[in-house]
């Protein structure tokens, strides 16, 4: 037996006996996927997670905002999906998650719809309207 095929044996055992978590796997593609510098970064200015609600609700939605430039994204997510109203970008949002993507256009009125995420974890990519790529940090829906 050769070198590489006591490494391959190895891995096949270490494998079956004490596998990566998924979440292991989930982290490190979210930050692989921080590769692209020459994006903007939007900056989280509000997240009712972590401000004191001054109105009762029985809601149990997560809304956060995030602004760069003349861009703004407010979120709203609940119930397995989200929406958001956009500012200052044109054509679509990509909601981006460690499973996948959804694409969907920017609403003449700058609405966006995601009935239903593929995956709780996710960040916005979307297009400034001088061209610009902007993206949100990862947030949990």
């Amino acid at each position: 037996m050769d070198d590489d095929e006591l490494v391959e044996r190895l891995r096949s055992i270490a494998n079956r006996v004490d596998r990566v978590p998924a979440w292991v796997r989930l982290a490190a593609q979210a930050a692989l996927s921080t590769r692209r510098m020459d994006e903007e970064l939007a900056e989280l200015v509000h997240d009712s997670w972590e401000s004191p609600q001054l109105v009762r609700s029985d809601e149990d939605a997560h809304v956060l905002a995030f602004e760069t430039g003349e861009v703004s994204v407010d979120v709203q997510a609940e119930a397995g999906g989200l929406r958001a109203l956009v500012g200052g970008a044109s054509g679509e949002v990509v909601v981006e998650t460690p499973v996948g993507e959804v694409r969907v256009g920017i609403g003449a009125d700058g609405w966006v719809v995601v009935p239903e995420l593929p995956h709780p974890t996710v960040r916005l990519r979307l297009t400034r309207e001088d061209g610009r790529a902007v993206v949100t940090p990862w947030f949990t829906a």
